[in-house]
């Protein structure tokens, strides 16, 4: 086959990776607007547009009162709340700002919600497909295999070397590494006795006592290793739900300790922006259906959790200003709320900023190591 058609073929699939991650974040993004617009309808609030995307439309169809709109910028969408504010225009029945303090509230939930329920359905399809081997569900996924031993660790100073296979602990049977790793963990500074095969056949006992480091807020052992992956096999239709709704809990507390984290620690060197979150879904289309949606289950509900958030341009921040308002019994002042918002957008958006540039140094970094040592720099 010709160079540029190999070279062609080439960027039509990066084409078609990048339209599948675009596609899927707007697609999460969407169905948490979706939430918000079933809720409204179900408390007869008016909702004048709804929108697939931003920017200009690019296809548009009135259905009853809501224009229903397909934008240019896939990323994403938004639904139009009727009287959201008193200044928005005359108000009505069907206004939202009319509408009693637990509408309200479940308008907003809407969102959330349904961010959640899209993660419960997609890994329990996954789980019934056959989920696919992916560090997004470690330990579920481990095997007994150390892939990855952190140096200077306690499991490196007893002399545990990638490849070794777990075998006993304590003298009992190891069959499911998730088990073993749940009991290093609720066993700080704890000495163990573990069974291994090395990687010539041979079997050795070594001795390693945990250390202790915080997780979730609370003690926890670790020995400083990692353990190989694998694919799960295809569950029953019962089991499927069973493990997607465990799944999912667990997601939302991991999600929910790492905000915990970011805010209390005020460190984001770890934290991705939307470039990064992009560049991620595109690697995970090209890996193929399951991996994508794999991804977007975990984004949907790093989304729900992150609109928890009290900031007035989340529905966290929405929730408590029309919680205040209910408890003074009277509207909070447009200006204020207004210069909250204006406020809150700007530090969001330096914050993207920093991100995306953070994004891009990240990104190119390989390339431009690969450059300088082809260069001899």
């Amino acid at each position: 086959m010709p160079p540029f058609i190999c070279a062609l073929i080439l960027v039509i699939q990066k084409l078609f990776f990048a339209a599948c991650g675009i596609f899927g974040i707007g697609f999460v993004i969407g169905f948490h607007e979706f939430g918000h617009f079933i809720f409204c309808k179900l408390f007869n609030i008016e909702v004048p547009s709804f929108s697939i995307g931003f920017g200009p439309r690019l296809i548009s169809k009135k259905v009853g009162e809501t224009e229903f709109s397909i934008s240019a910028i896939p990323l994403g969408g938004y639904v139009e709340i009727g009287g959201a504010a008193e200044e928005q225009g005359p108000l009505t029945e069907r206004s939202f700002a009319r509408k009693p303090w637990y509408q309200k509230m479940l308008v907003m939930i809407g969102g959330i919600s349904f961010n959640i329920i899209f993660a419960y359905v997609a890994l329990s399809i996954l789980f019934m497909a056959g989920m696919p081997k992916s560090p997004i569900m470690y330990p579920v996924n481990a095997t007994t295999t150390i892939a990855l031993v952190t140096p200077d660790s306690p499991a490196s100073q007893a002399g545990i070397v990638p490849g070794d296979i777990l075998l006993q602990v304590n003298e009992q049977p190891v069959t499911h590494a998730q088990e073993f790793i749940q009991q290093i963990r609720a066993n700080p500074k704890t000495a163990f006795s573990l069974t291994l095969q090395r990687a010539d056949g041979t079997q050795q006992t070594v001795q390693a006592t945990t250390n202790e480091q915080e997780l979730h807020g609370k003690p926890a052992g670790t020995l400083g290793i990692m353990f190989d992956m694998s694919p799960i096999a295809p569950l029953s239709f019962f089991t499927a739900l069973q493990q997607g709704a465990a799944m999912t809990n667990s997601m939302i507390k991991n999600t929910f300790y790492a905000y915990k984290n970011i805010i209390g620690k005020k460190d984001i060197s770890q934290v991705g922006g939307p470039i990064m979150i992009i560049s991620e879904t595109m690697t995970g289309a090209s890996k193929g259906a399951k991996i994508l949606l794999l991804f977007l289950a975990f984004i949907s509900v790093t989304l729900a959790i992150l609109n928890l958030i009290p900031l007035p341009i989340l529905d966290g921040g929405q929730m408590l200003f029309y919680t205040l308002e209910a408890l003074i019994r009277r509207p909070i002042p447009f200006n204020i709320r207004w210069y909250i918002h204006i406020g809150t957008w700007i530090a969001f958006m330096i914050l993207t900023a920093y991100l995306s540039i953070k994004d891009i140094l990240r990104i190119v970094s390989p390339y431009v190591e690969s450059i300088k040592a082809t260069l001899g720099l």
